[in-house]
């Protein structure tokens, strides 16, 4: 059974939660009103892949902009390189509730999809994604036109970014 999230961490849950709502308006853009908010805060043009910026934005609304250990920026490979450089990275299986979990895009040579992991057991994960789209799909789809929950079998395309011990 995955250990449960802390405080800082189910706050943050309850956050993405919240916008579970989102669509892009229209379908396709990347663009709407709170889409277009999440972008801004990270610097990122109208119109960018969302992802990251979702979770920025979820995480510095639920914690304030000191309290979210996450960097700021909309570009996933960003993200994954700041937790690398602070050792704030392990295997998917090791993730627990709250942490944020980067997939792989062999085709681009580099992390490019981020999500929020909400639980794990066996061979299956549940996230919350931002940029995505509802019916699941696995394969090397990175972008899409809503905030889903999903449920994806393990992969070594995962990588968990954790959040610093204490």
């Amino acid at each position: 059974m995955p250990k449960q999230p802390d405080a800082a961490r189910s706050a943050v849950l309850a956050v993405v939660a919240r916008y579970l709502h989102v669509r892009e308006q229209p379908k396709g853009s990347n663009r709407g009103p709170e889409i277009d908010r999440w972008l801004h805060a990270v610097s990122s043009p109208l119109g960018s892949p969302w992802c990251a910026a979702f979770l920025h934005g979820s995480g510095v609304e639920a914690l304030g902009p000191e309290d979210w250990p996450f960097k700021r920026s909309g570009r996933v490979q960003d993200v994954v390189d700041a937790c690398r450089a602070a050792h704030r990275t392990r295997p998917i299986r090791e993730a627990v509730p709250g942490d944020l979990v980067a997939f792989y895009f062999q085709k681009l040579n580099r992390y490019a999809h981020i999500a929020i992991l909400r639980d794990k057991s066996g061979k299956y994960v549940w996230t919350t994604d931002g940029n995505s789209i509802a019916d699941g799909a696995t394969g090397d789809q990175r972008e899409g036109w809503g905030v889903f929950e999903k449920k994806r079998l393990l992969s070594d395309r995962m990588l968990a970014l954790t959040w610093p011990e204490g």
